[in-house]
């Protein structure tokens, strides 16, 4: 029963957080590729490497897909989780 509850949790909040990336609400998106560029940018620097030839970071349409795609998987996920609750 708690793992049933806890999968629902899970599932909401997959929902919620899934939600906010693939609509882009209050730029949670935008928000977070930008932190991924300054966390390379720190990493780049900690290590010494400064040059300007390296991978790129991943833009907004990144989060916004992966958002998506846990947005769709979270009501299977709340589904198990009252299967498992009430069975």
């Amino acid at each position: 029963m708690i793992a049933g509850i806890g999968l629902c949790a899970f599932g909401v909040f997959g929902l919620v957080g899934g939600a906010m990336l693939a609509f882009n609400l209050r730029g949670t998106a935008d928000r977070l590729a930008a932190r991924a560029k300054e966390m390379r940018m720190l990493t780049r620097a900690r290590t010494g490497d400064l040059g300007l030839a390296g991978p790129s970071s991943p833009g907004a349409g990144y989060f916004r897909l992966r958002g998506a795609v846990v947005l769709v998987g979270s009501p299977a996920l709340v589904l198990v989780g009252i299967v498992v609750t009430f069975d």
